[in-house]
């Protein structure tokens, strides 16, 4: 019988964290370098920020983008922080791209868990046709669902 409530207790406690409503801000690190072309003309920041919060919206409905400047009060923030980019332009002609991100969760303004992503990409079959920010996208798009499923899998784990 203690099983059986402890096995409610679980998902009911999964559900309710799958439900909570997570504010997503996307930063690039003030010490990383990117080269000034890709940083114009991609926007690194909110391409990983849409992809991030896309993913992470799927489980956690109503999650909203926090923009810089805004305060995330008592809510749950989920930052996320470029901290290295490695890519020029010329598409996958000028080799591959990748991107290095550090998730963290924080509730009140303290930290309460953290992980850290990379993900590489050439651009994918025929990727010579892709550009740049499609290639960086591409990237972005994986390391969104990789946040997101870190998120859902409970952090710390």
């Amino acid at each position: 019988m203690k099983l059986f409530f402890f096995a409610i207790g679980v998902v009911i406690t999964q559900h309710a964290q799958a439900q909570e409503k997570l504010l997503v801000q996307a930063v690039l690190d003030p010490n990383v370098h990117v080269v000034e072309a890709v940083k114009r003309d991609c926007a690194l920041e909110t391409m990983v920020g849409d992809w991030v919060l896309e993913s992470v919206s799927k489980r956690h409905p109503g999650s909203a983008k926090l923009h810089a400047g805004d305060k995330a009060g008592n809510g749950t923030l989920l930052k996320v922080t470029i901290v290295n980019v490695v890519g020029v332009g010329g598409g996958a002609y000028s080799g591959p791209k990748s991107m290095t991100v550090r998730a963290e969760l924080l509730q009140s303004g303290k930290v309460i868990a953290t992980t850290t992503k990379e993900r590489t990409s050439g651009g994918g079959a025929f990727g010579g046709m892709k550009g740049t920010c499609a290639i960086f996208g591409r990237v972005a798009k994986t390391l969104g669902s990789d946040v997101a499923a870190w998120v859902h899998s409970g952090p710390g784990k």
